[in-house]
């Protein structure tokens, strides 16, 4: 190649990565926008009881495995605190008469499961200062310290780690108490071996600051099941527990099984029940907790545009993000087209995949996402079957093309009828894929499907035809890569990155890997005359 052709082309490849690195490692920019996938809206209603002029609840705080944003506090003639503590939030609201309004608080909550998959052996034995709390045993009656004594006898060597010991007396609570929430008492518990999710989390809790381990019970909200319905998500607290090993705490569930494991669809509303438990009981309040998964796209679009605009760079003027939502969309597509066409190229010119012209696997492609690959599939192999019989059947006419062409375009019509009065019958069909688009595309197919059978023959034809229906299924595939989707959404600069690699494949002069695979048998000949005519004298 010319050297300007190859300044060109590495110009257009190599700028667009150039302003990638720019964006990610000058601006702090993110190369895609961020996963919403267990985004939620949490909404909770408060009421006091009785006369009082001030009360408190407590709010959820973002940590590991929780970002809390938009947070919103409606309440009339009610001030406001809200003390943010080491690890929860705890709102007070007063007044200065006895409190008769509901306040209602709410939050976007994005929530990713947490999980320690190895914790390493912990033998600490003193913590820091602000530990200290969660390491005093509460008071328990004397036959009670006396059964969970015997225990510890039971289940506990005595030379364990402290990570061992946590997970032996895990195992025996999470095991060997059995549900049942009429037992509200660790004296219940302790004599008939069933105990409630809140006194569960409480032997717990006992057993391990026992042996000298930090520990604290979560007051926790378990989100609604996606087939949960709108009445049905009046939701309520539930407990479980949280130890510190290995500098740090480590989620622990002994009612629903979890070890070092926190799932995404459980809340943390507070980190100390103990703090709190006179204040979440029905007794002084009432509440009413919901939540929906928030209905917006997989990638959140909204975030990444304020945080591309915060950038206050050339980017923030240019991005795509400003376009109104219904452009964006439209260009969500469009900008996988190039990439289709790559493949494309790749196919008919590298590798040698023969195809109906260049346009129409793209223009198939479009056409089956605009419908489904199912319906344009078949209306594709309907269309062949027609396009092959009409061939033979019309040439007895010998007619002239722009008549044919116009009774193909009649005979795809009637194609179109029959399909919409069979989908009228059927209930999985619809009628939303008839539409003019179809009516182009596949009256072009046939024209050239027509003159390809008249000059290359029904066997070459039918291999141009698997080889575009191998580039369509190949093109369709990318349309279903969100994060490619995105991706080029995000960065139309690798639009010229595509141009580049596109002028390569077209200065490529060699063979493709399927004429190495026709001409084998000759290539394999030529070896062995020129073998031969070296062992001539």
């Amino acid at each position: 190649m010319k050297k300007f052709v190859v300044f060109i082309t590495a110009f257009l490849i190599i700028f667009p990565l150039g302003v990638l690195f720019y964006k990610s490692q000058v601006l702090n920019l993110s190369l895609i926008p961020q996963m919403v996938d267990d985004v939620w809206n949490f909404h909770m209603t408060i009421k006091p009881k009785g006369d009082a002029t001030s009360f408190s609840f407590p709010i959820p705080k973002s940590g590991p495995g929780m970002k809390i944003s938009d947070e919103k506090v409606r309440s009339k003639d009610l001030g406001i605190f809200i003390d943010s503590q080491s690890d929860s939030n705890l709102a007070t609201w007063t007044a200065k008469d006895s409190v008769k309004r509901r306040v209602s608080y709410s939050a976007r909550v994005d929530l990713k499961p947490l999980k320690y998959k190895n914790i390493p052996k912990d033998y600490t034995e003193t913590y820091p200062k602000g530990l200290e709390k969660y390491l005093r045993v509460p008071e328990l009656l004397p036959e009670d310290e006396a059964a969970i004594a015997t225990l510890e006898t039971a289940i506990l060597e005595g030379s364990e780690d402290k990570t061992s010991l946590v997970r032996k007396i895990y195992y025996y609570v999470e095991e060997e108490i059995q549900r049942n929430t009429d037992i509200k008492t660790i004296h219940e518990t302790l004599n008939t071996g069933k105990g409630s999710p809140l006194i569960k989390a409480r032997l717990f809790n006992v057993m391990v600051k026992r042996k000298g381990v930090p520990a604290r019970i979560v007051v926790m909200i378990k989100m609604p099941e996606m087939k949960q319905k709108v009445e049905e998500t009046k939701l309520r607290f539930t407990f479980a527990n949280e130890v510190f090993l290995a500098n740090k705490w480590i989620p622990i569930d002994t009612n629903r099984g979890y070890f070092g494991e926190r799932p995404d669809n459980f809340l943390v509303l507070h980190h100390n029940y103990e703090e709190i438990e006179k204040i979440v009981n029905k007794r002084k309040i009432s509440y009413s907790i919901q939540a929906e998964r928030a209905r917006i796209n997989r990638f959140n679009k909204a975030e990444f545009k304020k945080e591309v605009i915060r950038s206050d760079s050339i980017f923030s003027k240019i991005s795509l993000y400003r376009l109104p939502l219904p452009v964006q969309t439209m260009f969500t597509t469009i900008l996988l087209i190039p990439i289709g066409t790559l493949v494309l190229a790749l196919a008919r010119n590298i590798i040698g995949i023969p195809t109906f012209g260049i346009f129409t696997p793209i223009l198939l492609t479009l056409f089956f996402k605009e419908t489904s690959f199912t319906f344009g599939l078949l209306f594709f192999f309907s269309v062949v079957v027609v396009g092959i019989g009409e061939r033979y059947i019309l040439d007895k006419f010998y007619l002239l093309a722009v008549p044919r062409l116009s009774i193909i375009l009649t005979l795809i019509i009637m194609l179109m009828i029959w399909y919409a009065f069979f989908s009228v019958d059927m209930t999985n069909a619809s009628q939303k894929h008839l539409a003019f688009f179809p009516i182009v595309i596949v009256t072009t197919i046939i024209e050239r499907l027509s003159i390809m059978i008249t000059e290359d023959g029904i066997v070459n034809t039918l291999k141009t035809l698997l080889g575009t229906l191998v580039i369509v299924i190949l093109v369709y595939s990318l349309f279903f890569i969100p994060t490619l989707e995105m991706f080029m959404f995000t960065n139309p600069e690798l639009l010229l990155s595509v141009i580049g690699v596109q002028i390569l494949i077209g200065k490529y002069k060699g063979y493709r890997i399927s004429e190495f695979l026709r001409f084998r048998d000759l290539v394999r000949q030529k070896k062995r005359l020129e073998s031969a005519s070296h062992d001539l004298p």
